[in-house]
């Protein structure tokens, strides 16, 4: 097994990446995966603020991590914000998600990133990874649903 993380997903990766996003959004939404939107995954690697990290397991992209570099007022630093990450089912147990998340805190410790911060949906199977290699921020995490059509 040959795993590999890229530290920036380019433009020529999107139609490795649509699938992997089409899967997550269906994942977390509990819907069928719908067909891999191409021009959607370009869009969103062409982002002038997200950033995508990727994962590679004998050469094919199983995983990736969206993510951003942010001002934190309160230590007057820079912080990095986990907002995606997602592992191939059939490639999970193998590592991808804890060398995505070593990947961005070395990148992190480059920008002089405070701290990588998350939030984690109830009932994530990743949980037991995150809390052997981070420890659970003294805060809870809200949100205010504006279209409460969608649900997750």
């Amino acid at each position: 097994m040959s795993l590999r993380t890229l530290p920036r997903l380019g433009v020529d990766d999107a139609g490795r990446l649509a699938p992997l996003l089409a899967a997550y959004s269906a994942a977390l939404l509990h819907e069928e995966p719908g067909a891999p939107d191409e021009a959607y995954a370009r869009a969103l690697i062409d982002d002038h603020v997200a950033e995508i990290a990727g994962a590679e397991l004998d050469g094919r992209l199983v995983g990736f991590a969206v993510y951003y570099d942010l001002p934190e007022a309160i230590s007057r630093r820079r912080a990095g914000q986990l907002d995606d990450l997602y592992v191939d089912p059939a490639c999970r147990g193998r590592g991808v998600a804890q060398a995505l998340l070593e990947r961005l805190v070395a990148h992190g410790e480059t920008l002089g990133w405070v701290h990588l911060r998350w939030m984690v949906p109830d009932g994530n199977p990743a949980a037991a990874l995150y809390d052997r290699l981070a420890e659970r921020a003294p805060w809870r995490n809200y949100v205010i649903r504006i279209d409460r059509s969608v649900r997750w």
